[in-house]
């Protein structure tokens, strides 16, 4: 077995001691950490929420009978759809336009309009249905929300379908 010089000693001793004093300190900082978390609680176990301008609306207005993408063989059609209308009056809100069907064969839309406020809430989501829409032709759709929100923004989902034969 070798010894050590005094050097390499000193050097051991001195890690050893480094190690103890930074786990120390560690430990420490910790503890300090968990005692000044807990003098920033008010004992409660279960945080409570704070109001929000949202928690605030009525409830939204749906009115729909299909689930939006629960068809069989929808395909996206956003591109096939216009609003020509979307604007409040007379205590309701009123949405229209058109669908044109890119196919050569007749198509079917399910067109769903949703009126969002500015935070992103859903104030209304409505469901149109489009029937029978022959190749290259277009077809005006239209629904009426009775809503009186104001500042709100129509959204489209459209799907289109292989028209029932």
């Amino acid at each position: 077995m070798q010894s050590q010089t005094p050097r390499a000693t000193l050097r051991a001793t001195l890690n050893r001691r480094s190690i103890g004093v930074r786990a120390a300190g560690a430990g420490a900082a910790l503890l300090l950490g968990v005692v000044g978390l807990s003098a920033c609680t008010n004992g409660d176990s279960e945080p409570s929420p704070s109001p929000s301008a949202s928690s605030t609306l009525t409830p939204g207005i749906t009115d729909i009978t299909d689930t939006p993408g629960s068809g069989e063989n929808l395909v996206g059609a956003l591109a096939d759809a216009t609003v020509s209308t979307c604007k409040l009056g007379d205590g309701s809100w009123t949405v229209d336009g058109t669908v044109k069907n890119p196919t050569k064969d007749s198509v079917s839309y399910r067109i769903y309009v949703s009126l969002l406020n500015e935070a992103g809430d859903t104030r209304s989501l409505s469901q149109v249905d489009v029937d029978g829409v022959g190749e290259g032709a277009e077809e005006e759709w239209a629904t009426t929300v009775d809503l009186t929100d104001e500042d709100l923004t129509c959204v489209l989902r459209v799907e289109r379908y292989a028209a029932a034969g």
